[in-house]
């Protein structure tokens, strides 16, 4: 009978470490944005997956991360308490979920046909233009406003080089991407140009729906993070990534 019973109480001792082990914490990218997180051979590669996997490695602490459309990823850090990866605030994104310290920033850039160029400066030079983005971005308040309000249109795909071949064939006035992408697109269509004043320059983060209550593991992973920035760590994961 003591035997049973100390079998019983070592099998409930070990269930929740079971449990945790079978359920590591979702963390999602978006699955064509490279350099910064991408899909490769069936896995999640690039600069934001690099660093969020070696900080929670160093916090021992479980993570799934997956490669997803990237209005999938939003979908479910609404739904299912997922985390995101890479990416940026804005006022909307502030009142729902919260986020990590900076992780990086990334430079968004206005690009054009060299046939047809595009003097930029501000947002306001690109009304009544069609604009190649990704579908479910965020490209700084004032564009969104100017999206919804209809003075530019946009036109989504799920990736950059998507948006490039339009950009390449005429179907789109103009295209945004980050500086890393886009300036490395530029090797492959070389009729296109980039502007030389930025669009934004738009810090990245990890995100938790603020009801997945993820508070505690956020600062966590911030003292992680600014232990990787002290150390070099996390720099040298940025420029294996973007050498890739």
């Amino acid at each position: 009978m003591k035997i049973t019973k100390l079998l019983c109480t070592f099998v409930l001792a070990i269930v929740p470490l079971a449990a945790l082990a079978a359920d590591p914490l979702i963390i999602n990218f978006d699955q064509a944005n490279p350099p910064f997180m991408y899909s490769k051979d069936g896995k999640v590669v690039g600069i934001y997956p690099a660093v969020i996997d070696a900080a929670f490695k160093q916090m021992k602490t479980a993570v799934s991360l997956q490669a997803k459309p990237w209005a999938r990823a939003l979908q479910e850090i609404d739904q299912s308490g997922a985390g995101v990866g890479g990416i940026y605030k804005n006022a909307e994104r502030e009142k729902k979920y919260d986020f990590s310290d900076q992780i990086f920033t990334e430079k968004l850039v206005v690009y054009f046909a060299k046939a047809h160029p595009i003097t930029f400066s501000k947002v306001e030079d690109l009304k009544g233009k069609k604009v190649g983005v990704l579908r479910g971005w965020s490209y700084g308040d004032e564009f969104d406003a100017a999206r919804k309000a209809g003075s530019i249109t946009a036109d989504e795909t799920t990736g950059d080089d998507l948006n490039f071949q339009k950009l390449d064939i005429g179907r789109v006035d103009a295209v945004i991407a980050v500086a890393e992408a886009g300036d490395s697109l530029l090797q492959k269509y070389k009729t296109l140009a980039a502007a030389a004043i930025p669009l934004a320059q738009n810090p990245t983060y990890l995100a938790f729906s603020k009801s997945a209550n993820k508070a505690a593991l956020l600062k966590q992973f911030n003292e992680t993070i600014k232990a990787m920035k002290a150390s070099g760590e996390l720099g040298k994961l940025v420029s294996q990534e973007v050498s890739h």
